[in-house]
C-alpha cells in the first residue's frame, strides 16, 4: 500500500543537488508522485535541497524510446518537490543541469509531461525547448511487472546542455 510520507513545507527556493541513492529516490517518488511508482530503468538520483533539508527527488534514465540517442541522452523520468515556492522546480531543473554538466558525459535530457495533469510549466520557464506532442504506444507487457501506457498525450521537452 502506498503510503504518503509526511508533508513538509519548503520556504526558500532549492540551494543545490547531490545524489541519492535509488532506495531514497523511490521511496519519495512511489509514496507522493502521481504515478505512484519509480521507473525500472534508474541510471542515477539527484536529492533537492534547500539549505539542509532535502525538500525533492529527480530521477534519470536511459530513455524509454529506442529511438533516442542512448548514449548521450538522459530522461527525467520522475521529479517529486514537496510544497515549496514558486519557481522551485525550474531551480531545481536548472541546478541538475549544472549537476549533469560537471559530472556527466550526457550532452541532453528529455522529459514528458502528461498532458492531462500539467502543461510543462517547469520546463517552459526553464527554457527547454518543446518538440511537440508524442503518440501513444502501448506495450505488448511480455515482461512481468511491465506497465502498460498510463494517462494522456504526452509533451515532450528537451535541454542541450553546452
Amino acid at each position: 500500500m502506498n503510503q504518503k510520507l509526511q508533508t513538509i513545507s519548503i520556504t526558500i527556493l532549492p540551494t543545490h543537488v547531490l545524489p541519492v541513492s535509488w532506495k531514497i529516490a523511490r521511496r519519495i517518488i512511489t509514496a507522493n508522485h502521481y504515478l505512484g511508482y519509480a521507473p525500472a530503468m534508474h541510471k542515477f538520483s539527484l536529492g533537492i535541497f534547500c539549505g539542509c533539508e532535502l525538500a525533492g527527488v529527480m530521477i534519470f534514465c536511459h530513455p524509454v524510446a529506442r529511438l533516442e540517442d542512448q548514449e548521450n541522452t538522459l530522461e527525467l523520468s520522475r521529479m517529486f518537490l514537496f510544497d515549496s515556492p514558486k519557481n522551485s522546480e525550474s531551480r531545481a531543473l536548472s541546478l541538475a543541469e549544472k549537476w549533469i554538466r560537471a559530472n556527466r558525459k550526457e550532452k541532453r535530457i528529455i522529459a514528458y509531461a502528461d498532458s492531462g495533469i500539467h502543461s510543462g510549466t517547469i520546463y517552459k520557464a526553464a527554457n527547454w525547448t518543446y518538440l511537440g506532442i508524442q503518440r501513444l504506444y502501448s506495450w505488448s507487457k511480455s515482461r512481468p511487472n511491465r506497465r502498460g501506457t498510463i494517462g494522456n498525450k504526452k509533451l515532450k521537452f528537451e535541454r542541450i546542455i553546452s
